[in-house]
């Protein structure tokens, strides 16, 4: 009878050695991959359109993107094929990307990736399209800026640039350094 009183220690040793081996262990667990901001946002829009509109009720600016994704901890709005176009007579342009990201602490939009620049004229002067591949709108001084090569092109000539900045309210850009022009 000894022999299985002993046997019946055991059975319950070997549980607790698991128990306190698990228990012991202090090793800190690391925080899971979804709890980090970059990967979730607190909301995302698919196909967003916002219209912005006057003291007089007309329509200003249209912006629109594929998808719109929030990041409240980030304060920040990125977003995926984002076109924004100015709809007023003086200034008719429009502006397009493959990404971007608002930052609103800053009013400040950086766009990356094919970036383009359509201006339209209400006058016989043929439109023209500025590109390149980054951009940042400053909506607090509604200005725009680059350090990145630059191509302004029409059906009449073509300008290449380093860098470039750009007033949006007069229409009017200033290229930064090695311009070169020619005719097509």
């Amino acid at each position: 009878m000894t022999f299985l009183k002993g046997r019946q220690i055991l059975w319950l040793l070997v549980p607790a050695t698991f128990v306190v081996a698990f228990l012991w262990d202090s090793s800190v667990q690391e925080k899971p991959s979804f709890v980090e901001a970059d990967n979730n946002p607190d909301y995302y829009l698919v196909e967003t359109s916002t219209l912005e509109f006057n003291t007089d009720g007309q329509r200003v600016r249209k912006f629109t993107s594929e998808k719109t994704s929030h990041f409240k901890d980030i304060m920040q709005t990125r977003l995926e094929k984002p076109v924004f176009k100015m709809m007023t007579p003086e200034q008719n342009w429009q502006v397009s990307a493959d990404f971007a990201v608002s930052n609103e602490l800053s009013e400040q939009l950086d766009l990356d990736g094919d970036v383009t620049i359509k201006m339209n004229s209400s006058d016989e002067r043929p439109p023209m399209t500025l590109s390149m591949p980054v951009l940042t709108v400053d909506f607090a001084t509604q200005t725009a800026f680059t350090d990145a090569e630059v191509e302004l092109t029409n059906t009449i000539f073509k300008q290449t640039a380093k860098g470039m900045s750009a007033d949006l309210k007069s229409n009017t850009i200033e290229f930064k350094s090695q311009v070169v022009s020619e005719e097509l």
